[in-house]
């Protein structure tokens, strides 16, 4: 490895049995996972505030998807607003 290069940061989510969908940063429960469904629906979850991110997880609110941020030293997208959402829905559609 090149001395002057940064290593990349891998953040590797753990696997539970417990059948539970949990915010990545606190661990609260944002749903149950029922026959590989989430009940309530991940639709459900987004529209009650929690904020999915792509191949990583779920936080339950912006303000730990923040302080998920700051603890790790990462930054996810956000939108013109400052949220973390990679689902936002076109205004114009």
């Amino acid at each position: 490895m090149d001395s002057n290069k940064k290593p990349t940061k891998i953040i590797v989510s753990s696997i539970t049995d417990d059948n539970f969908c949990k915010c990545q940063y606190c661990g609260v429960v944002i749903a149950n996972i029922i026959s590989d469904k989430m009940v309530p629906s991940p639709e459900e979850c987004y529209s009650n505030g929690n904020v999915p991110v792509p191949n990583f997880g779920w936080f339950c609110s912006q303000d730990c998807a923040n302080k998920y941020e700051t603890e790790y030293d990462i930054k996810f997208a956000r939108t013109e607003e400052g949220k973390v959402d990679y689902y936002k829905t076109n205004p114009n559609n």
